[in-house]
């Protein structure tokens, strides 16, 4: 339960108050004389909920220990049902027409009444949703498009918001997947670059000419029997290959 007791509201506060209080005609250079009553605030929740409030409760009183009683009044059969109630101290504020009180008041019935309108909101929502579940994912409206100088009605398929949320979510979790293959797609490729040249400089050492270089220069005439030069330099692993493939390849001198 949240008590309402006096307070000051900031200069923010005060504007949002004056803007919203525009829908209701009220003037609100008058709050603190009309609203040291409870019947405007009676007749303003009545709009919205028409069986909860009965003005016939709330008489209009012009002396201060009558309008402490309408307030009281007001206090256990209206506000106590959205979890609101008025201290004993700001009911004597409000109907002394104490400066601030009824701008405290009313500040706090904006924000019930905006609370209300986004539930509202959100279940109609949620509503929509659920029946649209039942039913198939996608859905075909009608709506309005200007067309020239004209408006025409054109089908358009929709679909759930939550299907949409889910479905971007799911595009975001396959991105990263792809991002991540991509990385691991390069790096593989720059380890099979990095082994080939260092195989090509295995077969030089070994007097061979790697099959690239053969296809691309007619003069290069390539054997499977290495040449060893005597001032050519192998080392010692590399020797032992050729001499295991080829016995008949001479020692080298050390």
């Amino acid at each position: 339960m949240h008590t309402i007791n006096s307070k000051t509201l900031t200069a923010e506060e005060l504007a949002d108050l004056h803007k919203w209080l525009q829908q209701y005609d009220i003037n609100t250079s008058r709050l603190r004389r009309e609203f040291s009553d409870v019947l405007p605030l009676a007749e303003m929740m009545k709009r919205d909920h028409p069986r909860l409030v009965d003005l016939n409760n709330f008489p209009k009183r012009s002396s201060v220990q009558l309008k402490v009683a309408n307030w009281e009044t007001f206090n256990y059969k209206i506000l106590n049902k959205f979890n609101l109630t008025l201290g004993r101290e700001f009911i004597e504020l409000l109907s002394t027409g104490a400066p601030g009180a009824a701008e405290v008041l009313l500040h706090e019935i904006m924000r019930l009444k905006k609370r209300q309108r986004v539930v509202e909101t959100r279940n109609a929502i949620l509503a929509q949703e659920q029946i649209w579940e039942e039913n198939d994912e996608v859905k075909t409206v009608v709506v309005n498009k200007q067309v020239g100088d004209g408006i025409v009605q054109v089908p358009q398929k929709m679909i759930l918001y939550s299907l949409y949320e889910k479905m971007a979510r799911d595009n975001q979790a396959k991105d990263l997947i792809i991002e991540a293959n991509q990385k691991r797609l390069a790096h593989m490729e720059n380890i099979i670059k990095v082994k080939t040249e260092r195989i090509d400089e295995l077969l030089m050492q070994m007097g061979k000419v790697p099959n690239k270089l053969c296809g691309n220069s007619p003069r290069l005439q390539c054997s499977s029997i290495p040449r060893l030069p005597s001032t050519s330099m192998i080392s010692y692993e590399a020797l032992g290959a050729i001499r295991k493939r080829h016995p008949n390849t001479p020692a080298s001198s050390d």
